[in-house]
């Protein structure tokens, strides 16, 4: 059952007929001429939770401050008995000297019931122009996730941190990108807010006689937060691909060999704190080196033990929250060729 009432709905703006979306947003813009409008991409946040409303209308506001772009806020409800599809526009506004300037406007989109081609006939008609479409797309790949809307995206954000069935969904994903009709490039969350970690690990190997340690690698254990266990797995993968291991499977668990036929085991376990990567620790023949989030705030503490000597520092965390980790994706554009590359890895470990 819906849990949506028109108190938790009026955060949405100005409510309007599906069929006079366009004409009121004229009608917004030309009220006040103080703001100008600026789109240089369509921006949209799908959701099936009908918990997401106010979460998510904060959470493009703060994309659009440093993005200005069409926002288009989905709200679907198949379960639900169908109704007429509602609508309702509002803007985001960024303020220069005390007054609103520059400003990107969202429209909101409640569907409920209906078949799985009302998400594109209705919300992606109104889209702006001919520019680019960013879909973030949170949750499970439902089967709203077809291929009459995804062939439309140029840019896919997901979260595989928040997956039911993890195993399927990639296959799904797998499956859409192989399609002649999708152009889109896929961004993964769990991937995205762990680059800082990584870049911490990479720091611990900047000598010669680490770099040779690491080729000694005898074990790898990984502590996530509790539901991040994804955030773990692609860790170990990203360096099953860094180093070209292959994957051994022992029952419920796996293990890396190494290109010289050794075993690497591998222990990616749940820890107690927040952060989505809590530590990786890396135990070679005569070495460790640990990557942790001890130092409290936003650092991530690093340490290498090689016989005698032990060097310590600390380095700057990761992104703190979602919207900063796609802001900062959407300013670099760059492509995710590794990331490609560790899927089929994950999927071994997935079984």
């Amino acid at each position: 059952m819906s849990t949506l009432t028109e108190d938790s709905l009026a955060i949405l703006g100005q409510e309007v007929p599906l069929g006079r979306v366009d004409k009121a947003l004229k009608e917004l813009w030309g009220a006040d001429n103080a703001r100008t409008k600026a789109s240089l991409m369509n921006f949209a946040i799908y959701s099936e939770e009908s918990s997401s409303l106010e979460k998510n209308t904060a959470l493009l506001a703060e994309i659009t401050q440093e993005h200005a772009c069409r926002g288009l806020l989905i709200l679907a409800q198949p379960a639900e008995a169908a109704t007429t599809p509602r609508a309702w526009i509002t803007a985001h506004c960024q303020l220069h000297e005390g007054h609103k300037s520059v400003c990107s406007e969202q429209i909101s989109f409640l569907l409920q019931g209906g078949n799985l081609d009302e998400v594109r006939n209705i919300v992606f008609a109104h889209l702006d122009s001919d520019l680019p479409l960013v879909c973030w797309w949170q949750g499970d790949l439902t089967q709203s996730f077809s291929e009459r809307l995804y062939s439309v995206f140029d840019l896919l954000f997901v979260d595989s941190s928040t997956w039911t069935d993890p195993a399927k969904a990639f296959s799904t994903l797998e499956e859409a990108q192989s399609q002649k009709t999708a152009r889109f490039r896929s961004y993964d969350l769990s991937w995205l807010r762990s680059h800082l970690f990584r870049t911490a690990l990479a720091s611990c190997f900047q000598s010669a006689a680490a770099i040779a340690e690491l080729r000694q690698l005898q074990s790898i254990e990984v502590a996530h937060a509790p539901g991040q266990r994804i955030a773990g797995l692609l860790l170990v993968a990203w360096m099953a691909v860094r180093m070209k291991c292959e994957l051994k499977r022992e029952g419920d668990r796996f293990a890396l060999v190494l290109p010289d036929g050794q075993t690497v085991t591998v222990n990616v376990h749940e820890g107690t704190g927040t952060e989505p990567l809590q530590e990786m620790t890396l135990v070679t023949a005569g070495g460790k080196f640990t990557v942790n989030r001890t130092c409290g705030g936003n650092r991530i503490c690093t340490r290498v033990e090689l016989g005698e000597h032990v060097n310590e520092e600390s380095l700057p965390a990761d992104l703190p929250d979602d919207p900063a980790l796609i802001t900062d994706q959407l300013s670099r554009l760059g492509g995710q060729s590794l990331y490609v590359q560790m899927v089929p890895v994950l999927r071994q470990m997935l079984g």
